[in-house]
């Protein structure tokens, strides 16, 4: 990492007002009375398992706002080889999505969140498997520094060792008990340990999907009369932000018990935190800590929260005599956010940028209001990259904003704002992160803060808040997103991959967007041996921010030239620029910024293939068509109305993509006319759909259930043609074995388990000691045409541009139907 010199300008001025509405999170006097409440609660659980999305949010919501321990989420990977309901984003960027989901969900179910530094490679079907692709040590090291770190009391796990299926699921029960006893032991991990301690949870207990004889159980149907809502409500709430992955929930009422069997330390009877002292008491000469507690309760009073700023500042005060640094600086924290809430204080940090590149400025306007009767005196403001701290000595007036602003010069070897996990290169297997502080954190710190030095009753608090880009729409009002430090270029290559087939050659589009004035350089493509590029570069000119100039290189092979990668490169001002600036933006989540390598995957194919009229209907978001037309086919992007009224004679192939039965609501009643379309003799082909939220009963013109879920996780797993004379392996491209050589991820997810009427299976395959699978292709002739369902993982093969997979999805596409 960097070092940087931070300095900046300050500047003290009277301001226009400026709208307080910032979207930032205010409370009511009920979250302040719960806020209350957990004073008195000294304890802790930490909930574990392998993805986003695997956490029961329902005992999150319980643990935190019920029994009001600290409670955590640790998620081994941050679900980076999932699927994607929302878009098109695929391995990091959805691992970035799915964090930020999990963030959104922490949010609202009170709990924290970590990580490790694993990574979601797909099915595995073994723990066995999943622990040694991992590097289990490393894997488990993570988990025995956030133990280390959270000091929970006990352990909740979503799986057991041997109940979970998924190879992820079981070896994140595996990891929390063998983990149970690594932190304790100082000589495991040892590098921890110079700013951390050994720690033994109490015990481990697996969160059962159903009763049994040694249970524990808690009621999650529990209505909380301060909140005005059951855990269950809550956790309604916070599991329907993994939207990317289709989990919304409808919330359950009524008594709803979660049932736990302890797999590793100490026994219990009926109470998870059994032998656990919960209370101040585990904190030596607390001073009766707790009873000053309880008289703060009962003075406060919901209208005047205020009233009681005073006794919770004398509280803050008397913890600072007791000794336990850990119990102790965490009440302080939560003593002092109390009084911010109870103070109506509101700080604001804002930039008029969304960010700007290293050695340039940029304002940060800050504002206080006291929105309190509470003497607050500001004392200083001190902003990230500052020379010095600016003093102020200003008493607040009640309700009236005091505004500054500020200069910040970003360094000129200032790093890039990026998630700190994707900063290297990976194997994707595990992370590589050479911080070992940032291991574990669910995200980086903000890139600007402020800090608000305060005195309230004579004693000093400091509040810390991020800047954020702040602007109005016209249609949502008041929005915000981070704060970034960026490229002062960003390259661009308009596919991930280009395919030349018998020796076609491709313009390949690129661009170059400035982030900064007078941008003057050249741009061009580094390519492997044997590949030409015509011209060799380019030169840009670009006066104003956020200019963009677009370039075509045309891009050609000889017959002896081996696939490789296209890399794009600009150079200016001495420096050279590699990287595109990716914006995901969803409104569930904070707009994400992520860099990634501006580049391209040349694949030169042996293939044969008939011009066709495709007609696409697209699923969940996948870039088979990019890929189809780059080939030469005419293609169509198939709107709902468009499959209500449009002559779909015109098409010689209709294409479903993923889940587009789970996505597509109209699609159940538009089936019929594509029943139609391949009764009139048209080829119609449909792609995995979850079992879970399809349109129709029954997909195609006959019966199939994928009801099993079965798939072949291993992208290498042997797979056998059945009928080896069939059109499908013969025309126009011959297949063999060869072409199931370089698959990625898998071979294919949601299998038909079953199927009736003319549907035959054309292939098979399985992992490793598992029974064949033949429900990955099955074809059926219908009237005229042909009808093929294939969950086979075309959708990541086709965009790696693995040469087999294209040859055999053409054959698919090239299908003819024959007469019944």
């Amino acid at each position: 990492m960097f070092r940087v010199k931070k300095s900046l300008i300050l500047l003290l001025l009277i301001l226009f007002p400026i709208s307080i509405n910032l979207s930032q999170s205010t409370y009511s006097s009920s979250h302040i009375l719960q806020s209350l409440k957990k004073l008195k609660v000294l304890g802790s659980v930490l909930y574990i398992a392998a993805h986003p999305d695997d956490e029961n949010t329902a005992v999150l919501s319980y643990m935190s706002k019920g029994k009001l321990v600290r409670t955590a989420y640790l998620s081994l990977t941050r679900g980076d080889g999932g699927q994607n309901l929302l878009g098109k984003e695929k391995g990091d960027l959805l691992g970035v999505i799915r964090t930020q989901e999990l963030l959104s969900a922490r949010r609202l179910d009170g709990a924290e969140q970590f990580f490790t530094r694993a990574i979601d490679f797909g099915y595995s079907k073994t723990a066995d498997e999943t622990l040694n692709l991992w590097n289990k040590e490393l894997i488990l090291g993570d988990v025995v520094k956030v133990i280390r770190e959270f000091r929970p009391d006990i352990i909740l796990t979503r799986f057991s060792k041997t109940q979970g299926g998924h190879g992820h699921h079981l070896s994140s029960a595996i990891l929390a008990e063998e983990a149970l006893f690594a932190a304790a032991d100082p000589t495991r991990f040892p590098e921890q340990l110079d700013k951390l301690e050994p720690r033994q949870p109490k015990r481990v207990l697996w969160n059962t999907w159903s009763p049994s004889s040694k249970a524990a159980a808690i009621d999650i149907g529990e209505y909380n009369p301060i909140l005005g809502k059951s855990f269950s409500e809550i956790s309604a709430k916070s599991r329907s932000m993994h939207k990317s992955q289709g989990f919304g929930v409808s919330p359950g009422r009524g008594t709803q018990l979660n049932h736990f069997d302890l797999t590793a330390g100490d026994s219990l009877k009926n109470n998870l935190f059994e032998g656990i002292d919960l209370t101040w008491n585990r904190v030596a000469n607390n001073s009766d800590v707790e009873n000053s507690v309880n008289e703060i309760i009962k003075k406060f009073e919901p209208q005047h929260p205020q009233k009681i700023v005073e006794d919770l500042v004398g509280l803050y005060n008397k913890l600072d005599q007791l000794e336990d640094g850990y119990w102790v600086n965490l009440k302080k924290k939560e003593i002092k956010e109390i009084i911010k809430m109870c103070s109506g204080l509101w700080l604001e940090s804002i930039v008029w940028e969304p960010g700007i590149s290293p050695g340039e400025s940029i304002d940060v306007r800050t504002m206080i209001v006291n929105r309190s009767s509470v003497p607050i005196k500001v004392e200083k403001i001190s902003t990230t990259y500052s020379a010095s701290d600016t003093v102020i000595n200003l008493t607040l007036q009640e309700n009236t904003p005091l505004n500054f602003k500020q200069i910040s010069f970003i360094p000129k070897d200032a790093e890039y704002s990026q998630p700190y996990w994707l900063r290297e290169e990976h194997n994707g297997k595990v992370f590589t992160v050479n911080d070992p502080a940032l291991i574990g954190l669910a995200e980086n710190g903000e890139e600007i803060k402020t800090k608000f030095f305060l005195n309230i009753f004579n004693t000093s608090f400091t509040y810390e808040v991020p800047a954020k880009h702040r602007w109005t729409d016209a249609v949502k009002g008041e929005q915000f997103r981070p704060f970034v430090i960026r490229p002062e270029l960003s390259l661009s290559v308009e596919q991930p991959t280009y395919v030349f087939a018998k020796g076609r050659s491709h313009d390949v589009n690129v661009s170059v967007k400035t982030n900064t004035k007078n941008a003057i350089g050249r741009i061009y493509l580094s390519l492997p041996n044997g590949w030409h590029s015509e011209p060799a570069e380019y030169n840009f000119n670009l006066e104003e921010k956020d200019d963009q100039a677009n370039f075509a290189f045309k891009i050609s092979t000889n017959n002896n030239t081996e696939n490789g990668t296209a890399k794009l490169i600009a150079e200016m001002n001495g420096k050279t620029f590699t990287d595109q600036i990716i914006e995901i933006d969803y409104s569930h989540i904070p707009l994400q910024t992520v860099l990634q390598p501006a580049k391209t995957k040349l694949v030169k194919l042996d293939i044969e293939f008939e011009p066709k009229r495709i007609g696409y209907i697209m699923g969940s978001g996948d870039d088979i068509p990019l890929s189809l037309t780059q080939l030469g086919y005419e293609l169509d992007l198939l709107t709902d109305d468009e499959l209500d009224s449009k002559d779909l004679s015109i098409y010689d192939v209709i294409i479903c993509g993923i889940r587009a039965f789970n996505t597509r609501e109209q699609l159940g009643r538009q089936q019929k006319r594509l029943i139609e379309f391949v009764e009139q003799g048209g080829t119609w082909i449909v792609q995995h759909n979850t079992r879970f939220g399809s349109q129709v009963d029954q997909i195609g013109p006959f019966p199939f259930s994928t009801q099993g879920r079965d798939r072949i996780a291993d992208e290498t797993a042997p797979l056998q043609i059945l009928m080896p004379e069939h059109q499908v392996f013969n025309s126009p491209n011959k297949i063999t074995e060869k072409d199931f050589e370089g698959w990625v991820q898998e071979r294919g997810l949601y299998f038909a388990s079953s199927w009736e009427g003319k549907l035959y299976p054309l292939l098979a395959g399985n992992d490793k000691g598992e029974p064949s699978k033949l429900g990955g292709l099955l074809y059926a002739n219908y009237g005229q045409g042909v009808f093929i369902f294939t969950a086979y993982s075309w959708f990541r093969q086709l965009p790696a541009g693995v040469p087999g997979a294209y040859r055999l999805f053409v054959n698919l596409i090239s299908a003819k139907g024959k007469h019944d």
